[in-house]
């Protein structure tokens, strides 16, 4: 019998044969696409920007005009309330928030991949991506990949991809902002850039927020420095980028249902606390070989040096974390003759290395981690209605753990996985798509993870499984409609086991949903869109065979109004609702659960291209809620739902200065 691996190999084998034989006459139509119907760039799709979904993704592209529309400040803002994506805001200033796709409650930020222009903002530990560590002023657009990336992408690209694109140099743009707003919260924002004639670009920005925060001990504050050198010529670009980050955080932490009975705002972990810098440098470019073939790629180097302390059991327990993340991300691009037609081909490589080490009292833990993957994904229209596309990547892990609090002079853990990918897609008319795709997943055992064994060697597998997604989308100049099925089966899959008080692999585990997206659209002065969502996440075996997996909601709808009336005045109304989760960690499903809520923010903005002025609210009607919980041992050691509460009513008022 012919496997699923067996015929993608062949179709990329076949891909590669043929472009050796490729002719100088090959005429291409790639460069000619036809972008009138609502082709949106991307870049999710294939690793390069391109008109379009070429692939058979279901992919959502938030403008910048919709972003600034929205009033928000932060990328979570943003985010929270978009099909097939769940957010877990902590404190409800987006200091401590995960994205999850697919329902993986509390591992969704290592299920879903976190992109910043194709870099990773994904860690090897336990330390979910620093979204507010993202300047929005700089982001150009936002793309979020429905399900599995792992043949483009790679370990943690299980439920999903979000990749943040930032503004590039074009013209001559100057900024200056100021917000101020409830818990004493303050901002002020500096962008510059500018496209010189001779193709040189500097793009410039730096940010200072602080807030006292909605609970105490939820002070934070934070400061970010950005700068982007570049140059265009005809035939490709190279740039440059630098970025620090510093942050210090009050961690106020849960409560349990008797101390928010007393106070929503107070804390019981007064000292805990994390203190960051966060320092990258990127630098890498594009390059036309010929015109049938393109070269880009990136090196990456990140330095986080983390403080801090979190208190466990009444004892404040310091702690203190460095990771250096080094990465090359080289990758081609052909068109290659196939009879009428021409394939694209992607063929690239990822190679990233981290050094941690973790220091607390139970010892120091260092650990290095090498991971090396090649893939290729190909798309092959077979008619001009019909394409397939396929990929395979192949991906190597070794880790060295030398952990002194577990006496163990070095433990070398190395796996290997194979994932491959096929869909097709159909293109009836141009107001119509449907698509179907296949893919293997997988997620390797973060170093925490594999480390928080007790006194013996880890004995974690690798998280793998397979993915089904298919669905439809359809659209005209005033309306856009989505409907996105899909199927997750995971074997192995890894989670906290709050008993043992250690990672564990959980027997297997099946996800399945919906998700609908409709857009109106009639006018520039007037849109509206809404966004449910379905997530059924659920152990398929062992003995909570049938329970919900916690933390994740069945229930979640979105929708947003947005009208521009007179010249320069806009409003943005968006509501919230999202239904009772299982609070984190109980699989039995013996505790209470955590509540369900609905939220609604609404923003008027004034802007005439010179100055800008927008006023905010969220919760505009004072409800009461917690956007996280989970199970915890009380003060007399009894397991209880700690909550998080979320703020009340607040606002948010900035302003400022276009040049």
């Amino acid at each position: 019998m012919i496997t699923h691996q067996a015929f993608t190999a062949a179709l990329l084998g076949f891909l590669f044969v043929t472009t050796v034989q490729a002719n100088e006459d090959l005429q291409t139509n790639e460069t000619n696409e036809d972008t009138d119907v609502l082709d949106t760039v991307v870049v999710s799709a294939t690793r390069w920007e391109t008109f379009g979904i070429p692939t058979a993704s279901s992919i959502t592209v938030i403008t910048r005009d919709q972003i600034i529309g929205s009033g928000a400040d932060r990328i979570i803002d943003v985010l929270k309330g978009q099909g097939g994506l769940q957010v877990q805001d902590l404190f409800g200033d987006g200091s401590r928030s995960t994205i999850d796709m697919r329902g993986f409650g509390s591992t969704g930020g290592f299920n879903t991949l976190i992109l910043v222009d194709g870099r990773r903002l994904n860690n090897t530990d336990l330390s979910a991506p620093r979204l507010n560590h993202i300047f929005l002023k700089d982001v150009e657009r936002i793309e979020i990949t429905q399900g599995a990336g792992t043949v483009l992408y790679g370990d943690q690209a299980v439920g999903g991809v979000v990749n943040i694109v930032t503004r590039q140099p074009d013209k001559f743009v100057a900024d200056i902002d100021a917000g101020y707003g409830s818990y004493d919260s303050q901002s002020q924002i500096l962008n510059v850039s500018n496209r010189f004639e001779n193709g040189i670009g500097i793009l410039a920005s730096a940010e200072r927020s602080r807030s006292d925060g909605y609970r105490d001990n939820n002070k934070s504050d934070y400061k970010n420095g950005f700068l982007n050198l570049s140059f265009d010529w005809s035939r490709g670009s190279i740039f440059t980028e630098l970025q620090r980050t510093e942050e210090d955080l009050g961690l106020p932490g849960s409560l349990f249902a008797d101390e928010i009975a007393v106070s929503r705002r107070q804390t019981t972990h007064p000292d805990d606390f994390n203190e960051s810098i966060s320092e990258a440098l990127r630098f890498g470019g594009s390059y036309s070989i010929t015109p049938y073939w393109d070269f880009a790629g990136e090196f990456t180097l990140r330095d986080d040096d983390v403080k801090g302390a979190l208190t466990a059991f009444g004892v404040t327990l310091p702690l203190q974390q460095k990771r250096l993340v080094k990465s090359y991300n080289p990758r081609f691009r052909g068109f290659v003759p196939a009879g009428s037609q021409t394939m694209t081909l992607i063929v690239g490589a990822d190679i990233e290395d981290t050094d941690y080490s973790l220091v607390s009292p139970f010892g120091v833990q260092n650990t290095t981690q090498d991971m090396l993957s090649v893939y290729s994904l190909a798309t092959l229209p077979v008619n001009e209605v019909i394409a397939i596309t396929g990929g395979i990547r192949k991906a190597w892990q070794e880790t060295e753990i030398i952990d002194f609090f577990r006496f163990f002079p070095g433990d070398e853990l190395k796996d290997n996985q194979t994932a491959s990918s096929l869909g097709v897609t159909v293109t009836p008319a141009d107001a119509w798509r449907f698509f179907m795709e296949r893919e293997d997943v997988y997620r390797f055992p973060l170093v925490d993870e594999e480390t928080s064994v007790f006194l013996a060697p880890s004995t974690l597998e690798t998280q793998t499984g397979v993915s089904y997604e298919f669905g439809a989308d359809w659209h005209n100049t005033w309306l856009l409609g989505k409907i996105t099925g899909y199927v997750l089966n995971l074997e192995n899959e890894i989670i906290f086991n709050p008993i043992t008080f250690e990672n564990t692999n959980l027997d297997p585990t099946k996800r399945n949903g919906i998700i609908y997206e409709i857009g109106i659209f009639p006018g520039d002065n007037f849109s509206f869109d809404a966004q449910y969502s379905y997530t059924r996440a659920e152990f398929k075996e062992g003995p909570f065979d049938g329970n919900r997996i916690p933390l994740v909601a069945e229930h979640q709808f979105h929708m947003s109004l947005s009208y521009r009336f007179m010249t320069h005045w806009s409003f943005y109304g968006e509501l919230f609702l999202i239904s009772d989760r299982i609070a984190g960690s109980d699989f039995a499903d013996t505790f209470p659960d955590l509540p369900g809520y609905g939220v609604s923010n609404l923003n008027l903005r004034f802007d005439n291209n010179k100055y800008f002025l927008s006023a905010q609210v969220n919760n505009i009607l004072d409800k009461e809620y917690s956007d996280s919980a989970s199970v915890g041992l009380n003060a007399v050691f009894v397991n209880e739902v700690g909550f998080f509460p979320a703020p009340e009513r607040n606002f948010m008022i900035n302003g400022g200065i276009h040049f």
